[in-house]
């Protein structure tokens, strides 16, 4: 079985991605609750990573945790006061199901396994833990401004040497590898794959596990979604 995910949210990927603006997640923060109003018992961030979304959650009056895979990024999280984190495999929750008034998964945690099936098997699991009246929140690629907008390479320079990037589509997964060269060591490769879900399948996971579909944001400030929009943010409430 191909985990890639395992090996490559570390102190690279942290070093890498460190432009993540906190002021984008405070947006988003911010628009989701705007449709959800107060939430009614505890909120889970799945896959919290360091932290950005989470701090919002709880600056805004959430009982909010995160859970991560990382060890390294709940370290950071930890570090710089963000909020309670557990570290799990997403798979296999210590949680109770319909324990959460919102499970909310920011800049995705799912498309990330090796099959499709594999994959609506967590969005079953991450459904199963929001309760009666409570709400699911995906954030998600658009598959159609991945496919139009695809940079099949790029690279940039990185500390004493750089790091390139080459991206691919292989049947519904965008297949990234990253290279990091610095000075006379071996260059360093890391691989992300993740599936692209049309929303039409993801409706259907949505009706199987008993959710009614609120908004499709295309942004991470809450605008709706268009055909060319980045993201598909989808909002659902369990009855």
């Amino acid at each position: 079985m191909d985990e890639w995910f395992r090996e490559w949210f570390g102190p690279l990927y942290e070093e890498l991605y460190s432009h993540r603006d906190p002021d984008e997640a405070a947006r988003q923060v911010a628009s989701l609750l705007s449709w959800t109003g107060d939430i009614r018992g505890k909120v889970l961030d799945a896959g919290c990573g360091s932290g950005r979304h989470l701090r919002c959650l709880r600056d805004r009056g959430c009982d909010a945790v995160g859970v991560d895979l990382s060890g390294h990024l709940l370290a950071r999280a930890r570090s710089t006061g963000a909020g309670p984190v557990v570290r799990c495999d997403l798979r296999h929750p210590p949680f109770r199901e319909e324990s959460f008034g919102l499970v909310a998964s920011f800049f995705t945690v799912f498309g990330y396994l090796d099959t499709a099936a594999a994959d609506a098997d967590l969005f079953a699991t991450l459904a199963s833990m929001v309760a009666p009246g409570g709400w699911f929140f995906q954030d998600l690629p658009n598959p159609s401004h991945v496919r139009s907008n695809l940079v099949e390479r790029d690279e940039r320079p990185f500390g004493d040497g750089r790091v390139v990037q080459e991206r691919a589509l292989v049947g519904d997964r965008v297949v990234k590898t990253i290279s990091v060269e610095r000075g006379d060591r071996p260059p360093e490769q890391y691989l992300e794959k993740v599936r692209l879900w049309e929303m039409d399948d993801i409706d259907r996971l949505a009706r199987a596990a008993g959710l009614r579909k609120v908004a499709v944001m295309g942004t991470s400030d809450g605008s709706p979604a268009a055909p060319d929009s980045p993201r598909q943010a989808v909002l659902w409430r369990k009855p």
